[in-house]
């Protein structure tokens, strides 16, 4: 049997093609940012935009989310998206109505929806469902305080708010055989390049306008939150 020696340049064609094929099969697909973002996460700081921190403002008395699969969003949120829609102008006198108007001492807690695109993305679209929880005291008392006209009185707001940024530090330091798989920081921005847009129902359901803020007016800000191994009723309870 005669044996060939292959030339040279074959052979390194053939071992980095393997090294590639290696490298290749080594390599693990990046986390779906959806992914990421789900689970329990409380909120440990918050900017608006001059560099400002309102955690304490907004933490009535605890600013808790659980967002899910199903794009599902739960917790103790209000507080936080009333002040980035509606500002901090006669917010004292308006935080003073939060525990009356959203009975987060019961575990009543708002709901919402977060929406992002596939794979990994830095962008997605949050709504805020704005509605009082309490029994008694209803979420007029509050829109009445920033001076929404009385024809805009609804129980309900839906505030949506696109292209709010979403960060994962863990996830910038990720390599590409070792993308992470969870995060423990996600860190919320609503830019100049953030979109607002706010609803109401009406009786059958279908979205319709609602024109008793100006969507322009919305504050501007940096929301990190930190996740959390245990439920929303235990963090709340923490902060009573």
């Amino acid at each position: 049997m005669i044996n060939r020696i292959l030339p040279a340049p074959i052979v390194s064609l053939a071992f980095v093609a393997f090294i590639s094929l290696l490298l290749a099969s080594c390599t693990k697909e990046p986390t779906a940012t959806k992914i990421l973002m789900q689970g329990t996460w409380q909120l440990t700081e918050a900017y608006d935009a001059a560099g400002n921190d309102i955690l304490s403002e907004i933490s009535i008395p605890v600013t808790a989310i659980q967002l899910t699969d199903d794009n599902g969003m739960l917790g103790t949120q209000a507080p936080m998206a009333t002040r980035l829609v509606y500002g901090g102008s006669n917010w004292s006198q308006a935080s003073g109505l939060m525990n009356q108007v959203f009975d987060y001492a019961n575990f009543r807690f708002n709901t919402g929806e977060f929406f992002v695109g596939e794979g990994v993305t830095d962008e997605f679209t949050v709504e805020f469902k704005l509605q009082a929880t309490a029994i008694a005291g209803g979420l007029s008392d509050i829109l009445t305080i920033f001076g929404v006209g009385s024809g805009w009185l609804q129980q309900t707001i839906y505030h949506k708010f696109t292209n709010v940024t979403v960060r994962f530090p863990e996830q910038e330091a990720e390599s590409e055989l070792n993308p992470i798989q969870s995060a423990n920081t996600m860190i919320w921005g609503f830019t100049d390049n953030t979109v607002a847009l706010y609803n109401y129902k009406d009786a059958q359901g279908n979205y319709l306008l609602w024109n008793g803020w100006p969507v322009n007016n919305f504050s501007k800000g940096k929301f990190v939150f930190t996740k959390k191994t245990k439920g929303l009723n235990d963090i709340v309870s923490e902060h009573l």
